[in-house]
């Protein structure tokens, strides 16, 4: 009995010019625009309200659940950010008629994790830029002995800050990718963008 063929079907392209990307940085930096825009402000907001890191150790040398809270607003910001950034990326950049949609899916995810590349490693050199500064103006006196439960207590809160910072990362990454695919298939449905908005901000 011979084997039976399978017959597979090449994906191409009869109107992407050779040697074109299909990825398009014009709604990947008009995303990324936004997921910066959308971390600072809402990072702003965090502050003012108290619910970024602050001192991660009582003044009676217990450990803060501070640390807890500036992880979950730290959640909150990626997945914002990250899903605000990715849905305008996927929505706004051109589909080329040409492939089925599982691929049509995977370049809208494409353009998405772009945007959460491109915010997070604008943030990180921000972040960079700024502990420099700090670093700089820091006083290189005599620095006080800290006691070893406080030395203690501030490892393992940097460690817990340390890991959710990844973690928030990560969920920011998958934020994007699937909020590109959903701005993507908006786009193809011509789904009304008033759909999308709260019924007391229509007009």
């Amino acid at each position: 009995m011979e084997p039976t063929s399978v017959k597979t079907a090449l994906v191409h392209s009869d109107n992407l010019p050779q040697g074109q990307s299909y990825l398009e940085w014009g709604a990947v930096w008009g995303g990324s625009v936004v997921a910066i825009a959308t971390s600072t402000v809402l990072g702003q907001f965090g502050g003012t309200a108290g619910l970024a890191l602050g001192d991660p150790i009582l003044a009676n040398g217990e450990p803060s659940w501070q640390v807890i809270v500036a992880s979950l607003w730290l959640f909150l910001t990626a997945l914002a950010s990250s899903a605000g950034g990715g849905y305008i990326a996927g929505r706004m950049r051109s589909r080329w008629g040409d492939a089925a949609k599982t691929e049509v899916e995977f370049r809208e995810g494409v353009h998405g994790l772009s945007v959460w590349a491109v915010a997070t490693l604008a943030v990180a050199a921000v972040a960079a830029f700024g502990a420099t500064l700090a670093g700089i103006g820091v006083d290189n006196g005599t620095v006080n002995e800290i006691p070893a439960n406080v030395a203690e207590y501030t490892k393992t809160l940097t460690v817990v800050y340390g890991f959710a910072a990844g973690a928030a990362a990560a969920l920011g990454a998958g934020a994007a990718w699937w909020f590109a695919s959903l701005g993507g298939s908006h786009r193809d449905q011509g789904t009304d963008v008033n759909l999308l908005t709260p019924r007391f901000l229509r007009r």
